[in-house]
């Protein structure tokens, strides 16, 4: 959304300044007088506000909105940056159940919004209505559970048939060797051990596992 306020007309650069002294915990009465009194500032309100200055409205308004979308964005470049530190990504809470550890925190969350706003309805028609959103939402985070158990449960299959696999070929390969037709060609004296031919074949077979 394209914001059309008097802080949001403002260049970047002052927008930036002004979202960082707001983090900062900067009250209006410093921010509003600060603002009206750059060159860049006073330009933009001639030019499209009719030279009216801003006032504590304003900026509670920019608080509400555009300061907010600034805070989420910050939040998303620093989740970016911190994929690149190997020293976060091997936080112990980054391991193993992070995503069903987030997923509880948001059911946590979600319940209680949910008693609060139905707590707060006294028409029984929104109600239902707002319990049936809800019962909507519980339902698409409860299948985001069942689709990561199966996609877990999925790979612990895949591992085993692997596992099963190898197992199966080692065991063939040793019932393949101790069949008779076989041992008189790997061993065809056995007084003299093997020969140079007969371990080139063992390896050979070795490698095919």
């Amino acid at each position: 959304m394209t914001r059309t306020g008097k802080i949001a007309r403002l260049p970047h650069q002052i927008r930036d300044q002004l979202n960082h002294r707001l983090l900062d915990g900067e009250k209006a009465k410093v921010l509003v007088p600060r603002l009206n009194s750059l060159p860049e500032v006073l330009s933009i309100l001639t030019s499209e506000f009719s030279g009216r200055p801003i006032n504590s409205v304003n900026l509670t308004e920019w608080k509400n909105g555009g300061f907010r979308d600034w805070l989420a964005r910050q939040e998303v470049l620093e989740i970016v940056h911190n994929l690149n530190d190997d020293e976060i990504l091997a936080d112990k809470s980054l391991k193993d159940k992070f995503t069903a550890q987030l997923a509880h925190w948001v059911a946590i969350q979600l319940a209680a919004t949910a008693r609060v706003v139905i707590a707060a309805e006294t028409d029984p028609q929104i109600k239902w209505s707002r319990l049936r959103e809800l019962c909507a939402a519980i339902y698409r985070l409860r299948r985001g559970d069942f689709d990561s158990e199966r996609l877990a449960i999925d790979h612990q299959w895949l591992a085993l048939e692997k596992s099963n696999t190898h197992q199966q070929r080692e065991k063939d390969f040793w019932e393949w060797v101790e069949r008779h037709d076989i041992r008189e060609k790997l061993f065809p004296d056995k007084d003299k051990g093997l020969s140079p031919e007969t371990l080139a074949k063992i390896e050979r077979e070795l490698n095919l596992m």
